[in-house]
């Protein structure tokens, strides 16, 4: 029987070579596991050749599908975890493939898409060149931005406490406005507090030396997952510049670029929206039928 314990930073080692085992390309298959967990009170367990994750949607104890090993045998033993404490079987973000395995063998008794949380996936390509007429306006925004700012440079992100009184200029200017940017703000802060730990990789947009926008993000297999992008939009067109240059530094040995969800954001849904992605990758919640 595996034993759940909460995660935390210095776990991210350990659960790390996992995340390229998962055919899905859902960001929560990267260290966003990390960057969330406490806004979903998450738990871990390690056993055999999986990786058993534990989370909280609206005060209910949920299951991620397990990472690694044998599909099947792996679901078995969250089902027999489940039936021993008495929780209902809720399995969450379970991807459309995944959903179709668990049908396979168990009897569904909901699946409920979770679009708030559906992940945007892009070829890399795509965003890398901005080709087309579909990409015409993103080039106008990024031509102007170029005209008006000729002093600006993008590079790698290397110095975190200039990031960080950057976005901290912008939370001053915009607070968070509820419980979920709350959180927001504070693992920005941690991951650029602990920059090293998280082994991510970051860009910043400068105009004059000065950081307009930062962005930090990471690759699992063939997926640059963005977990972070800050900009300061009163730089016309620097989150389009910001998009273009990350994607460049960081995407070309790359097939897909993950910019994660828009959590119901209607301004950010039609954002990522406007660049095309080639896919929405659907998320579910999966109530199976528990027997005994």
């Amino acid at each position: 029987m595996v034993s759940f314990r909460p995660l935390d930073l210095a776990d991210l080692p350990v659960i790390r070579p996992f995340f390229s085992q998962s055919q899905s390309r859902l960001c929560d298959c990267s260290s966003v596991l990390v960057m969330w967990r406490g806004y979903f009170s998450t738990e871990i367990a390690v056993g055999g050749e999986s990786l058993y994750v534990k989370q909280h949607y609206d005060g209910l104890p949920t299951y991620m599908i397990p990472i690694g090993g044998d599909f099947y045998a792996g679901m078995e033993t969250l089902l027999a975890y489940c039936r021993l404490r008495s929780h209902r079987a809720l399995f969450s973000v379970v991807s459309k493939e995944e959903l179709e395995h668990i049908r396979a063998r168990y009897r569904v008794v909901r699946a409920e898409p979770m679009r708030a949380w559906f992940d945007y996936l892009y070829e890399s390509q795509d965003l890398i060149e901005l080709k087309g007429r579909r990409f015409h306006g993103q080039r106008n925004h990024i031509s102007r931005f170029g005209r008006e700012h000729p002093n600006h440079a993008y590079e790698p992100l290397t110095d975190t406490e200039a990031a960080r009184a950057f976005v901290g200029r912008l939370y001053q200017q915009h607070p968070p406005e509820d419980r979920i940017a709350e959180y927001e703000q504070r693992l920005v802060y941690e991951v650029l507090e602990r920059y090293g730990e998280y082994g991510q990789v970051g860009g910043v947009l400068t105009v004059g030396g000065e950081i307009v926008s930062v962005s930090i993000g990471e690759v699992v297999g063939d997926t640059l997952f963005v977990h972070i992008e800050k900009a300061d939009t009163s730089y016309n067109g620097a989150y389009q510049k910001t998009v273009n240059c990350f994607a460049r530094l960081y995407g070309g040995n790359t097939r897909y670029i993950n910019r994660e969800e828009d959590m119901g954001i209607e301004g950010l849904r039609r954002s990522k929206l406007s660049y095309h992605p080639a896919a929405l990758l659907e998320k579910y919640m999966v109530e199976i039928e528990q027997k005994g």
